[in-house]
């Protein structure tokens, strides 16, 4: 074999390596620990542990690269988050999920905002969820008492949920605008929720002015699902290329960083299961004081 064939051929292998190897560094299931400082952060809610879950997407537990709820199950938090997509297109791909989301039930409280895949059925799923424990959030806040439940120990923490910004969008924000509103005039700490991350827009508009603070948790994007090695999120819906929001931490500059929005890369995909260099994720995120 010439040399120009051998190198052709050394190409070809190395460009065959490569979603290989995507592929295989995106099957270990990873718990991603994150710390959120605040300057202003209540004493009572300093070191408060936050289980972030995003974008199961229905894919059956014994269907995932393996079964993450023993996984989550054994980690330390006072309270957990399902940030939308619970379900891919259909309501009974939530049922092998519910023994799962019992389980969190009964260590802390749970709550739960909508998905883009579930706007057809939003009702339903409040229905189910509601029913073994969990606290739907649609376009709500309340305050909540939040902990582990063996240790004996509470904490009021105000948690709001928006719905889905397709949803919100479709309406002309109308539905948004009261909670957007109710937030922004109060001077305390917030724990938002949101499927897509695109609500931190609207939420930063109307912190200028204002004093709260807020850690706002979102999915939606999966990180790009398929990304390329050392490079960020290349594309996520809604966003199209290079989107603003991808995976990870963004700070609103307009509320001087009293606002901070986390994106999970979720754990599932959508009709196009395949992950490359983007392993599933869920995140455990502490409140800590001070300013990073």
């Amino acid at each position: 074999m010439d040399t120009k064939k051998a190198a052709l051929l050394g190409l070809s292998m190395a460009a065959a390596a490569v979603p290989v190897m995507g592929y295989a560094l995106s099957l270990p299931f990873r718990i991603r620990y994150e710390q959120a400082a605040f300057k202003h952060l209540p004493s009572h809610l300093r070191h408060l542990k936050i289980l972030h879950i995003a974008d199961l997407h229905g894919r059956n537990p014994h269907k995932m690269h393996r079964d993450i709820w023993p996984a989550m199950l054994s980690l330390d938090f006072d309270m957990a988050v399902l940030t939308g997509d619970v379900i891919l297109d259909n309501i009974s791909q939530l049922y092998p999920h519910l023994e799962g989301i019992k389980a969190l039930v009964k260590r802390a409280p749970v709550f739960y905002v909508d998905g883009n895949h579930e706007d057809n059925c939003y009702h339903e799923m409040a229905r189910l969820l509601e029913g073994i424990g969990v606290h739907t959030l649609y376009n709500r806040r309340d305050n909540f008492a939040v902990g582990r439940s063996d240790r004996g120990k509470s904490a009021v923490v105000s948690v709001a949920g928006f719905r889905d910004y397709y949803y919100l969008k479709r309406r002309r924000f109308r539905d948004a605008a009261p909670l957007l509103s109710d937030i922004a005039s109060s001077e305390g700490f917030h724990i938002v929720l949101t499927h897509q991350p695109q609500i931190f827009d609207l939420l930063c508009k109307n912190a200028s002015n204002t004093s709260f603070s807020a850690l706002v948790l979102a999915g939606h994007t999966h990180g790009g699902q398929i990304r390329l090695p050392f490079f960020p999120t290349l594309y996520a819906p809604g966003q199209g290329l290079l989107p603003r929001y991808g995976d990870g931490w963004y700070q609103g500059q307009e509320a001087d960083g009293r606002l901070k929005l986390f994106v999970s890369r979720g754990v599932g995909g959508t009709h196009f299961p395949l992950r490359l260099f983007n392993p599933p994720e869920v995140a455990v995120i502490e409140l800590i004081k001070g300013e990073i």
